[in-house]
């Protein structure tokens, strides 16, 4: 410890030794009463503990501070002057005994929230839309990560939540389930062999196009499913972006499979048929997960709150 640190410490006990919190309690009940026998009472003190303390209020300022008069008691100058910081000083101390809130119609707040391109897809409309009306002061920023970037986001607080499917993440990291997420497919309105439903034996007929880099839970799942003895259907086309998938659907006589919130998102402005698998493609669960030193912040939790009332009934 440095000769500085060793100084600061002997000042904090020492200032601990000299002031009594409970003392300046009673300084200002007793300046804002005028009188010994209310001021006591509000404390819940006996007349004795009152003089008592009194005393150790005078030894410690070195002033009478109060005088006593026909009624009551008045405030020497002295008293006068440490009034007003002494109540300051109470006043901050009892903010902090304040449970902390968070007024998302009023304050202002930038939220980090760790989500893909289909995330952002998927969740900001609707989300910037409710914030629009109910928090405006409220800024979004969507950013995208790895896995090994995104823990440490959530440690540093620089992400406040993320929202997709993950992997396996440190203890400290808590989440919350949003909704069950399941495959279907897509095929352009007018296809020439797709009206409506599919049959199994019709899949080894259909060009399929698979969206998702390699690795990607999306690309790892339909590649395993379609390639499979039973079903063997013919992928002619990968690309990157799941966001890709659907125009190329729409111009062409491929098929594409897509998560269905987006299939759903999408098919709202083009010209697609969303049909439901002849086959079965594992589900996943669509999570948001947060750090657990921010589990009890106000902010984040409204934030969680909000989210899940927004998207936990999300279905098929």
């Amino acid at each position: 410890m440095t000769e500085t640190h060793i100084k600061k410490a002997k000042q904090t006990r020492s200032l601990s030794r000299q002031v009594d919190l409970n003392l300046l309690d009673l300084f200002e009940t007793i300046y804002q009463t005028r009188n010994l026998t209310t001021a006591g009472s509000r404390l819940g003190l006996t007349q004795s503990a009152v003089s008592r303390a009194l005393g150790r209020l005078r030894e410690m300022y070195g002033d009478a501070l109060f005088v006593r008069q026909q009624r009551g008691v008045a405030p020497t100058p002295y008293a006068d002057d440490l009034a007003a910081p002494i109540t300051a000083a109470l006043n901050m101390l009892r903010a902090t005994l304040r449970p902390p809130t968070f007024d998302h119609e009023q304050q202002s707040h930038t939220f980090r929230i760790a989500m893909s391109d289909v995330g952002e897809r998927i969740f900001l409309p609707k989300l910037l839309e409710f914030l629009t009306e109910t928090a405006p002061n409220v800024v979004i920023e969507a950013v995208s990560t790895s896995q090994e970037k995104l823990q440490e986001g959530l440690n540093s607080g620089q992400i406040h939540l993320a929202v997709g499917f993950f992997g396996a993440l440190s203890k400290q990291v808590r989440h919350k389930r949003l909704f069950r997420e399941q495959f279907v497919y897509i095929a352009r309105e007018d296809h020439p062999l797709v009206k409506g439903n599919l049959f199994r034996e019709q899949l080894r007929d259909l060009r399929h196009i698979v969206g998702g880099p390699d690795g990607m839970l999306h690309a790892t799942t339909v590649l395993k499913v379609l390639s499979s003895n039973r079903v063997k259907a013919p992928v002619v086309s990968r690309v990157h972006s799941l966001l890709c998938v659907a125009p190329i659907v729409t111009t062409s006589d491929m098929v594409g499979i897509l998560p269905s919130n987006l299939a759903n998102v999408v098919a709202g402005n083009m010209p697609l048929q969303i049909i439901k698998p002849p086959i079965q493609f594992p589900g996943f669960d669509l999570t948001m997960i947060w750090h657990d030193r921010f589990h009890r912040d106000p902010s984040n939790a409204w934030l969680r709150e909000t989210f899940t009332n927004l998207f936990e009934s999300l279905v098929v």
